[in-house]
């Protein structure tokens, strides 16, 4: 062989064995006359090689390659024959694909070729194969095209060729398409194949290759043919790759439709399937094109049918989302709809894509944000592009009443605001809502969402007219709302109550402030609110949180002509005037108003802690009749501050004048009670006020404040008490499991002081551990009394006693409420002791028990003469003993009155709750100085009167023979008083 053919068959690099060959020529064996060759070789092996005219910018196909095929052939100088069979072996393609060795588990072919000058033919007839891509057969035929022109400095090439390829493919995996692709496709087409279609199956493929292959795709009709046509069949396509887009797409799933590969075009026709991962959402017709694979714009079309809510999904999961300025991220929605959407995709240039979509709503539920109301059976159609969407004409149901609107997204929004002034204008929102409707108190009631508004209106009743208008800027929402109210009843506290038939403008603005939409400033809202020239409130709030934050705001209820509130720069202002302000209602309104299970995120309110943000922390209030905690107070002019959960206030009213602090109750298990710090020159309580207290205090220890309070001049049920001075504080269970637990409130200090006396006590009051929902009272007192009869004039029982002086000490419980005193359960114990003092005459019953002591009853029934003694009254030394009181009954076994002519004992027992009495009353008169000697002798409350008495009349027998003894009993107000005879020895018969 030649250097030449040696050169050749390097250049091939054969591989394989040579089972058999017969070989003859004549001539030279580079250049023979005549040549013949047959022969058989198995695992060949030939090299590939590139085209020596191809380019980067424009490859060209080189020699095929081949490797472990067996061949069995018979040629001549004029062409042959081979039959070819590769088992687990590839063929090459240089210059063809990207990755151009492919692999065949299996392929055959009948190979022909013929020589005719210059010009080289080759047919492959049956051609058979099979690899884990595709299985499928074709008919090829290839002839050397005329001389090709080269680079400078290289021979002309016959190269690549023209090509008749015809064939069919029964089996084909979708995904590996991109591999079959040639390289004169661009790049870009080729990966977008690549990642696009990620999964899927190929059946009834047909294609077709016919031309010059330096034309290839054949653009123009006229220089050929490139055709492939597939069904194909759960497809996953990724009409927007991961590689083209930060945020993905939703792909569409389990597709059903004709893959067509036509000239420069590539095309998805007739697809069905479903939304990946949105199962609910069916592509009913779609299509999906590239229609000139050089420029790699995608444009895809899709009809699709659904449930809403996956549809909200689709767009808020994907760039769409963007597009719409994300006004759509907080939106719900039932029922199905009906979509269509066109996307155009640069693949060069996604910023540039494009889209148009059309969405029908056949009368679904839709609510935008979490906080705003449910528009249900919405009729409508929406039709949007990549920077905008429209809804007109649109009806729906919306809190009880019908609304129509239009609205949506506007192009260019934000720049036609700018350059205005810095103020909030719900109007300017990108995305805009205008409606007109009704709504009813019911419908408002229903409307959880809308928070502590909905509980509000169910002091409301009724319906009325409404225009409103509802943005979307930035993930939040603006609103205006304009009523006159008419139809639509209140029945708040005075002063926001109205019939049906009147009105009472109403205008609300929720909006974005627009100097915080500047970068990197925190956004603000500002929160407004009209009710005629009845009232005014304006919020401004920080949005950066989970829940708005109150920044400052102001506070206007039924100011006069001129009048404003406070604008301050950090608090909310209140100046209230009012004829009455019922506290405790309002409280109860906005308490129920601001429960955990009426919160709502974005709304005044959501929780209860950010309800307190809402209420005034300066206030100025102006009130004819005001009524807070149950106490009414008149012509109130107060100035408070809060801070947190204190209030501080200089008050002045008829009832009361001073300086007050209240901390406000803690919610939380196991919290206080408040508490209440008072410094006030005067407070008066009159009858009903103090049912009024009695009644609050009826609640738990817990509900109770703890109190400071010192009052200069105390006024109670017309009784001027004095100076009072109280200190009380609430001990939480915590603090005392030493206790068993039991939480009480702790009375430190008690004190009322007066010219007449000054009483002091302390004590407690707390649960009963062994009676549910029972409360105790324990209290050690001590009154020092100066003038005994001033005192009890003090509190209104003139007229009884005249001067005396001393004390009364003890301890004193009771079932229920510190300031209201429960008889049957009364218990306790004292010790009296009162000097040089005197029982005025007074009707029975006057003063209850004091009407007894007095005997003015007792003259008409003593045999000797006591008239002088005791009909105008009972002049005392001393009155003292001991009393016992048990479940409301009063016991005393030593009870002694001494005057000037004789003294009165006592025992017996006197029951509070029923007034009535059983006594036993003994007088003696003092003979001589030795009586009078015993009986200032004080009895031991250890043996008791009977056994004082027998001591006595031992020593003094005429003593005793002038003792008159008497029992009374029945009524305080009519009591029986019969003698009882006596006999020697100091015992009754």
């Amino acid at each position: 062989l030649d250097a030449a053919t040696h050169a050749l068959l390097d250049s091939f690099a054969p591989k394989g064995q040579v089972e058999h060959v017969e070989a003859g020529w004549q001539g030279e064996l580079s250049a023979p006359l005549t040549l013949t060759a047959r022969g058989r070789v198995t695992g060949l092996a030939l090299a590939a090689a590139a085209s020596s005219a191809s380019t980067p910018t424009q490859p060209l196909p080189g020699r095929p390659g081949i490797e472990n095929a067996a061949v069995d052939f018979d040629l001549t100088q004029d062409g042959g024959q081979a039959q070819i069979q590769l088992t687990r072996g590839a063929l090459e393609f240089p210059g063809v694909f990207e990755q151009p060795r492919v692999l065949f588990n299996a392929l055959s072919s009948d190979l022909q070729w013929k020589h005719s000058g210059q010009r080289l033919e080759l047919q492959l007839k049956k051609l058979r194969f099979a690899n884990a891509d595709a299985e499928g057969q074709a008919e090829v035929r290839w002839t050397s095209a005329d001389t090709v022109p080269t680079a400078a400095g290289k021979a002309p090439t016959r190269h690549p060729g023209v090509l008749d390829l015809q064939g069919s493919v029964s089996r084909g995996d979708a995904s590996q398409v991109h591999r079959y692709l040639p390289l004169v496709l661009p790049e870009s087409a080729r990966h977008y194949v690549r990642d696009a279609v990620q999964q899927g199956r190929l059946s009834e493929v047909k294609f077709k290759v016919k031309g010059d292959l330096l034309q290839l795709p054949f653009a123009n009709p006229k220089q050929g043919d490139f055709l492939v046509t597939a069904k194909a069949s759960n497809v996953r396509y990724a009409y927007v790759p991961q590689t083209l887009s930060a945020k993905p797409w939703p792909m569409l799933d389990a597709l059903q439709g004709e893959l067509v590969f036509n000239r420069q075009s590539l095309e998805v026709r007739a697809a069905q399937g479903r939304v990946a991962g949105l199962d609910g959402l069916q592509l009913t017709r779609g299509s999906a094109r590239i229609p000139n694979l050089a420029e790699a714009v995608v444009e895809v079309n899709a009809n699709i049918k659904g449930p809403l809510a996956q549809g909200l999904q689709f767009v808020n999961t994907s760039p769409v989302s963007g597009m719409l300025g994300d006004a759509l991220l907080q939106s719900s929605a039932s029922g199905a709809a009906d979509y269509t959407m066109r996307l155009l995709l640069p693949l060069s240039n996604l910023d540039k894509s494009s889209l148009q979509g059309s969405l029908t709503l056949p009368g679904n539920d839709v609510q935008f944000t979490t906080n705003t109301p449910v528009l249900g059976r919405l009729k409508g159609a929406l039709t949007f592009t990549e920077n905008s969407f429209r809804v007109s004409n649109a009806q729906a149901r919306m809190l009880g009443g019908d609304i129509r609107f239009e609205g949506g997204m506007r192009a260019n929004a934000a720049a036609a605001s700018a350059g205005r002034s810095n103020s909030a204008e719900p109007l300017e929102a990108p995305i805009l809502f205008r409606g007109q409707g009704t709504i009813s108190a019911e419908g408002l009631q229903q409307a959880r969402e809308l928070g502590m508004v909905a509980t509000l209106a169910n002091h409301a009743s009724g319906s009325t007219a409404y225009s409103a208008s509802l943005g979307f800027r930035r993930g939040n929402a603006e609103l205006s709302v304009n009523s006159n109210l008419q139809g639509m009843a209140l029945n708040f506290p005075a002063p926001l109550r109205k019939v049906a038939a009147e009105t009472l403008p109403l205008q609300f603005e929720q909006a974005l402030l627009r100097e915080s939409l500047a970068a990197g400033k925190t956004p603000q809202d500002q929160l407004s609110l009209t009710l005629g020239k009845l009232a005014s409130v304006r919020y401004v709030r920080d949005l950066s949180g989970d829940q708005p934050k109150v920044l400052r705001g102001s506070i206007a209820v039924g100011l006069e002509a001129g009048e404003t509130a406070a604008q301050p720069a950090n608090d909310v202002a209140a100046n209230v005037n009012l004829q009455r302000a019922d506290v405790d209602a309002w409280r109860s309104v906005f308490g129920a108003a601001a429960s955990p299970q009426n919160t709502a995120a974005k709304t005044p309110a959501s929780a209860p802690s950010a309800a307190s943000d809402y209420l005034p922390t300066v206030m100025a209030l102006r009130a004819t009749e005001l009524t807070l905690d149950g106490y009414k107070l008149n012509k109130v002019v107060l100035g408070a501050s809060r801070d947190g959960a204190l209030w501080r206030a200089n008050v002045d009213a008829d009832e009361l004048s001073g300086y007050v602090e209240f901390g406000q109750p803690t919610a939380a298990p196991g919290g206080s009670g408040g508490r209440l710090y008072a410094r006030l020159s005067r407070l008066r309580l009159g009858a009903s006020t103090a049912r009024e207290v009695e009644t609050l205090l009826e609640g738990q220890p817990a509900a109770v404040p703890a109190l400071d309070i010192v009052v200069e001049d105390m006024v109670l049920k017309g009784k001027k008490l004095g100076r009072i001075e109280v200190e009380a504080v609430n001990r939480g269970a915590q603090l005392l499991a030493r206790d068993s637990g039991v939480r009480e409130w702790r009375l430190n200090k008690l004190n009322v002081i007066s010219p007449d006396a000054t009483f002091s006590a302390n004590g407690n009051w707390a649960a009963v551990p062994t009676a549910a929902q029972s409360r105790r009272v324990l209290m050690n007192f001590k009154l020092d009394i100066n003038n005994s009869g001033a005192l009890l004039k003090r509190l209104g029982m003139d007229g009884l006693v005249q001067r005396g002086k001393g004390k009364l000490e003890g301890q004193v419980n009771w079932l229920g409420s510190p300031l209201s005193l429960d008889y049957p359960s009364l218990g306790g114990q004292f010790n009296v002791n009162v000097e040089s003092g005197q029982f005025l005459k007074a009707e029975p019953g006057i003063a209850k028990l004091l009407g007894v002591l007095s005997l003015q009853s007792l003259p008409r029934r003593l045999t000797l003469d006591f008239r002088d003694v005791f009909s105008e009254g009972f002049a005392f030394d001393f009155v003292r003993g001991d009393v016992t009181i048990e479940q409301g009954q009063a016991r005393t076994n030593n009870l002694q009155m001494k005057g000037l002519s004789a003294a009165v004992l006592m025992d017996g027992s006197a029951d509070i709750a029923r007034e009535t009495q059983d006594l036993r009353v003994v007088v003696i008169p003092e003979i001589n100085a030795g009586t009078a000697s015993l009986i200032a002798t004080a009895i031991n409350p250890a043996i008791g009167l009977g056994t004082f008495l027998a001591q006595m009349f031992l020593r003094r027998p005429l003593t005793e023979a002038a003792t008159q003894e008497f029992h009374i009993d029945g009524p305080w107000s009519d009591p029986h008083i019969n003698r009882v005879e006596r006999k020697p020895g100091g015992r009754p018969p």
